[in-house]
């Protein structure tokens, strides 16, 4: 991914990324109420596309790890859900599989946060076909989940500012 992206000039705020002309209405619909995206792929790029699209919206990606650990650790997912209001871009997702003490879903915990705003957050293992999976079979921290009624956003190379740095797949209930 293009580590200079030009902006535009709008009229109604701060400037924004090229691409952004591109797919605006799909990036608009990612932080609808209830709506989870989930981005897959290596860890270095799908952070450029957490920060691309923290641009577009004007707030940066938050760690679940450091407000898990911030001030005394969370000890319940009520706490953590708290903690976490009004952050809609995510990673370090695999800090909640790690924590058995929270005893939460990741999925259904995203779409519990994504019932004020839309939630985009980095899954930490593989995303393929409908099924997410973090860690392998028999650890104490395997995660596998079926995935409906999200959307997947897949990091893509670009060379112009006008490129849109991912691919976005709708998976359906």
């Amino acid at each position: 991914m293009g580590q200079h992206i030009e902006q535009r000039d709008t009229s109604d705020g701060p400037a924004q990324p090229l691409w952004l002309d591109r797919v605006g209405g799909v990036v608009e619909g990612l932080f609808r109420r209830e709506s989870v995206g989930l981005v897959a792929g290596e860890r270095t790029k799908g952070m450029a596309v957490l920060y691309e699209l923290g641009r577009v919206i004007g707030t940066a990606p938050v760690s679940i790890t450091e407000v898990v650990l911030s001030r005394a650790p969370s000890c319940r997912w009520e706490e953590l859900a708290d903690r976490l209001a009004g952050c809609p871009l995510l990673f370090d997702l695999e800090s909640l599989c790690w924590d058995r003490g929270l005893g939460l879903d990741v999925l259904r915990f995203l779409r519990m946060h994504a019932r004020e705003s839309g939630v985009v957050a980095l899954w930490p293992g593989r995303i393929t076909g409908r099924i997410a999976t973090f860690s392998a079979p028999g650890r104490r921290d395997y995660v596998r989940t079926a995935l409906a009624e999200l959307s997947v956003l897949r990091p893509v190379p670009t060379r112009f500012p006008d490129e849109v740095p991912f691919e976005i797949e709708r998976i359906p209930r």
